[in-house]
């Protein structure tokens, strides 16, 4: 550093190197105007400043006696009070010139005058000394003496700047400017500080734009346009993940339109129809319908029971599942076996809130070709076919403020399905679960009805079976009972219901219902497993469907007739024999006649087929609708009949 007496320079050296980076920060920020309202800019300012004059007084004793006076005093008459508060500074009397200017509102022509004798003082007395350096650093090249010759450098870069310091005062003073700017001029020569070439700042000292503002600017812009592309991003997924979220959660009513009441003199309810779904006292059903068909991927299989297990499937690209489904729905398998498409119905069991996969539990019948072969043959990583969802015996919360599900042996994954969904929504209903197995071994999701019940304040179950050897049970044994069902359910009159299990069984449990005060419009039920085909006893009156109204007047009790009646299919121009204990949909199949079809059981209704003469009896027929019934639609799969038939098919 110069403008400091030998005897300070070692001593100061190591606080300039602290704290040049503050004085650069200070300098820019006298550039952009702030220097008068920073103090320790003005101070730092001041103290270099001083240095340089102390420098110059050094080397010219004479001069700097003249140019004391002036700083000393300021020019033109200034008192010394105006810089007195700098003097000390440094533990020695400071020689305050061009601190001062930054006080003086402006400058008189003597004023003006005195400053430019120092400046060119200064500049002619730093010129001899270049050349003085100049010389020694020759001197030194040529004797290979490297240290005299950094020290000659060093004094060379001294004199160049005072002299750069010099010229730019003269520039001020030249242009006219205000004295603030003469010492933020000569402060920005000391510090090596001049707008480079290029550099766009006004010549008024109005703070211009550089190129390094542009560009910082430039970054930030397009800093921020990509955290608001990444923000927007994020949004949108998080929007179709609340989208496919809500799909599923949505009321039946978004998911089918309604349908219109019974029309006079249809009958809503026959006496011997088993397994009907009863109507909602205000008619919201979902239209079963296959929304979907296509391969997913078995990625795992569990074991439920020693004959039933639970087949997970997920998309085979491994994201989520192609559709959305209701708690209750089913899929439809479509397997070939031995050369012969098998298709078959299965519950959905998982909630209905979880998109990243669909479970399906299932158990082994005896004789049940696919049941079998899915059990013995289908591994981890197989493709299968399904379509679906299908069926209406579904269960979202908003139907009722509380439910009681009934269920019986594998009739209980429509309601497992119900009770995962209705955990994962949170829903504050009350949840009764009455469940028959015929032993403990058989007894489907029992570890995780546990858990639930632990974790859910509104879930409630209770179960009856016999303990198998080797398990472990204390709860009821035997049928569900009336007493069972009170003891198990409070209040159970007001409450919906949901029937799930074997025909045989929901017909008893039907009538113990109704016998206990639950309305029938509250009652909703679903035949699981394979639909019973009896054609009634002699003088037994039967369940009948609509006929078309030209034999409307014939409508009664049918009664057994020949052991074999003829079935004609209008479009495809073939009739043949039609056995008592065939469904139309197995005889359509045998003579080559195409219905389609899904779950074989009466709840999908996808082989709903126009009866244009005769009467059937259908064990399930709860897929179809009043409408449907007044158009004379029939079930091929449910349908039965010991007279002739006529069907459009």
């Amino acid at each position: 550093m110069f403008g400091l007496p030998l005897r300070c320079r070692a001593g100061l050296s190591a606080l300039v190197v602290l704290t040049s980076q503050l004085v650069a920060n200070a300098a820019l920020a006298s550039d952009f105007g702030l220097g008068r309202a920073h103090p320790t800019g003005q101070v730092a300012q001041g103290w270099e400043l001083a240095q340089a004059e102390d420098d110059h007084a050094a080397h010219h004793p004479a001069a700097s006696g003249s140019a004391g006076g002036a700083a000393g005093a300021p020019p033109g008459g200034a008192t010394p009070g105006m810089m007195g508060g700098m003097d000390g500074m440094m533990g020695r009397p400071r020689k305050e010139f061009y601190p001062a200017l930054m006080e003086m509102p402006s400058l008189s022509a003597e004023q003006r005058s005195n400053l430019e004798i120092q400046a060119r003082e200064r500049i002619s007395a730093e010129t001899d000394r270049l050349a003085g350096a100049e010389m020694d650093l020759r001197h030194a090249i040529a004797g290979s003496d490297i240290v005299a010759a950094d020290q000659a450098a060093h004094r060379l870069r001294e004199s160049l700047n005072a002299v750069q310091s010099g010229v730019v005062a003269l520039r001020s003073l030249h242009e006219g400017k205000p004295p603030q700017q003469i010492a933020q001029a000569w402060f920005r020569s000391q510090m090596n500080l001049l707008p480079r070439q290029g550099a766009m700042d006004a010549d008024d000292g109005t703070p211009g734009v550089s190129w390094f503002h542009v560009t910082t600017m430039a970054l930030l812009v397009l800093f921020s346009l990509a955290m608001l592309a990444v923000y927007l991003a994020r949004m949108r997924r998080a929007n179709a993940l609340v989208d496919r979220l809500t799909r599923a959660a949505v009321a039946p009513a978004a998911a089918a339109p309604l349908v219109s009441p019974p029309a006079a003199g249809v009958p809503n309810d026959k006496p011997e129809a088993t397994s009907s779904q009863e109507t909602d006292r205000h008619p919201r059903r979902v239209e079963a319908s296959r929304s979907w068909k296509g391969k997913l991927r078995i990625c795992a299989i569990y074991q439920e029971t020693p004959n039933v297990k639970t087949f997970r499937l997920q998309a085979p690209d491994g994201g989520a599942i192609p559709f959305a489904f209701l708690p209750g729905q089913f899929l439809t398998y479509a397997i070939e076996i031995d050369g012969q498409a098998v298709r078959r119905s299965y519950t959905i069991a998982s909630s209905a809130a979880q998109t990243a996969y669909v479970e399906t539990t299932i158990k082994r019948e005896d004789g049940g070709l696919l049941s079998d072969y899915m059990h013995g043959h289908l591994k981890e990583g197989d493709l299968v076919e399904v379509a679906g969802p299908s069926g209406a015996f579904t269960f979202t919360g908003v139907e009722a403020d509380s439910v009681v599900l009934i269920g019986g042996g594998v009739g209980i994954t429509p309601l497992m399905a119900a009770i995962r969904y209705l955990s994962d929504i949170a829903w504050p209903g009350q949840i009764y679960l009455v469940y028959g197995a015929q032993t403990t071994e058989q007894f489907i999701f029992r570890d995780e009805l546990e858990y639930l019940q632990r974790r859910m304040n509104n879930l409630h179950v209770a179960a009856t079976m016999v303990r198998a050897a080797g398990t472990s049970w204390m709860g009821s044994e035997g049928q569900i009972t009336a007493e069972f069902l009170t003891q198990a359910v409070p209040d159970l009159a007001r409450r919906r219901v949901h029937l799930c299990g074997p025909p045989g069984m929901m017909d008893a449990l039907r009538k113990t219902l109704i016998g206990l005060g639950v309305p029938r419009e509250q009652i909703k039920t679903e035949a699981f497993g394979p639909a019973r085909g009896a054609v009634p006893p002699p003088g037994k009156v039967a369940a009948e469907a609509q006929m078309p109204a030209a034999e409307a007047s014939n409508r009664g009790a049918a009664t057994v007739g020949p052991a074999t009646a003829t079935i004609r299919f209008a479009t495809s121009d073939k009739v043949v024999a039609l056995p008592p204990d065939k469904s139309v949909l197995e005889v359509a199949e045998s003579a080559g006649v195409s219905i389609d079809y899904s779950c074989r059981v009466g709840v999908c209704g996808v082989c709903k087929t126009h009866l244009l003469q005769g009467s059937v009896t259908m064990e399930v027929q709860d897929a179809l609708t009043a409408d449907d019934k007044a158009n004379g639609l029939i079930l091929a799969c449910q349908a039965k009949s010991v007279g002739d038939l006529v069907v459009e098919a």
